[in-house]
């Protein structure tokens, strides 16, 4: 394989790594600007491409292909592979795909930063999955109807408006709970393991009876 082929497959890569949705670190619009000369000889080396027309570059895009080389740089053989097989997934797309990935981008970038942050760890937690639990889970999704994924959707946008109004109280005591149940969680038996999540339901039911009384 060429050098500039396997350019462009880590230039690619770094798009699709800023485009899936809480795949991301979004980035402010008040970024300082990077001129070329500020970017080391590794971040060139693998930037090379748009050495020509950088100074063209909008200097949030410029952000985040920095930010994109780093990641490169700092990333496992392993990790490599996976962001070559998002690639190839993100090659095998149509354009009507793309645009629905670009446009939940979009929205991440606009969340609150509170909001990112849950996204982040949610994230983290999936990756941390073992992987049979991982592919249970995609294969559910895949198999849900259009009208069951709406369904699904509402529900994590209530689960981050009712993050959003709460206190930092009760945002500590939720975070406390989840943080003792993920250290017990493998020495649980299933039965404990459904009174674990079904406190969680609880807690989160209560606080939006709360929120409704407040409304009336």
């Amino acid at each position: 394989m060429s050098n500039n082929t396997t350019h462009k497959k880590i230039f690619l890569s770094f798009l699709l790594s800023f485009v899936v949705s809480f795949y991301v670190n979004a980035e402010s619009n008040t970024s300082k600007d990077i001129s070329w000369e500020q970017l080391n000889s590794k971040e060139q080396q693998l930037l090379k491409k748009f050495e020509g027309r950088w100074n063209t570059i909008p200097k949030d895009r410029k952000e985040r292909l920095r930010e994109g080389a780093k990641r490169w740089q700092g990333m496992t053989a392993d990790e490599r592979d996976a962001a070559k097989n998002r690639l190839q997934r993100w090659k095998g797309m149509t354009p009507e795909q793309r645009q629905r990935i670009r446009t939940r981008y979009e929205r991440f970038r606009a969340l609150p930063e509170d909001e990112k942050q849950q996204i982040r760890q949610q994230r983290r937690w999936f990756k941390n999955l073992p992987p049979e639990r991982r592919k249970k889970l995609r294969n559910k999704w895949k198999n849900m109807s259009a009208e069951q994924r709406t369904e699904f959707r509402q529900r994590m946008n209530e689960r981050r408006q009712d993050w959003k109004e709460m206190t930092e109280q009760q945002r500590n005591e939720i975070k406390q709970k989840r943080t003792e149940i993920k250290r017990n969680w493998k020495s649980m038996s299933p039965t404990e393991r459904r009174t674990a999540r079904e406190n969680l339901r609880q807690r989160r039911d209560a606080f939006r009876a709360k929120r409704r009384e407040r409304l009336r």
